[in-house]
């Protein structure tokens, strides 16, 4: 690679990083801790001193709620269109539960799904990291949420939020099917220091 367009990247990133950890207010060292990297590490980064390793600009990414790409980008107002037969699809191994992922592929932080519950059935959701918030909202017929033994009805037009990393299912007991978005975000919890 030119050693121009090579300078001009790692700047970006090391740039990007350091205005993303001041906007959210956060040190090196909280960052470095979130990210499992030495704060040496990312203090050398932010101050472009080094070639940072995609394993390590990845582990930042997922610590500042982003992908890589928003770090290697300048501009944050361009349209993303995720055409029907590109989204990412899903089902459970009874094809009770299918989901269609409608936001970008490739962010370990962020994802909203549309999902479908068959009748008479049940979705048995997998706990997501601590610090993971987890939205329900019912497009169409209704379905008993489950939180922590917790059981909630819902119908078309009710939302939820909970932490995502309590056990959670979504029981269909209906004759119809029940229509969903839920959209799951998992930030990473920062160690104070």
């Amino acid at each position: 690679m030119d050693n121009e367009v090579y300078s001009m990247i790692t700047n970006l990133v090391g740039n990007r990083i350091r205005e993303m950890r001041a906007r959210r207010k956060i040190t090196q060292q909280q960052l470095a801790d979130s990210a499992s990297i030495p704060r040496a590490t990312l203090a050398t980064i932010e101050k472009d001193e080094s070639n940072p390793s995609l394993a390590a600009v990845y582990k930042i990414a997922v610590a500042l709620n982003c992908t890589i790409d928003d770090l290697l980008e300048k501009q944050h107002n361009r349209v993303e269109v995720i055409r029907r037969e590109n989204m990412g699809r899903s089902e459970s191994g009874d094809g009770n539960y299918r989901a269609t992922t409608v936001s970008p592929l490739g962010n370990p932080a962020y994802s909203q799904q549309t999902f479908t519950l068959a009748p008479a059935s049940t979705y048995v959701g997998k706990p997501h990291p601590p610090g993971s918030e987890e939205y329900l909202y019912i497009l169409d017929g209704e379905l008993t949420l489950e939180v922590a033994g917790e059981q909630i009805p819902l119908t078309e037009g009710d939302s939820a939020h909970f932490r995502g990393n309590i056990n959670h299912s979504y029981h269909n007991t209906g004759n119809m099917a029940a229509r969903g978005m839920v959209t799951i975000i998992e930030v990473p919890e920062l160690n104070e220091h």
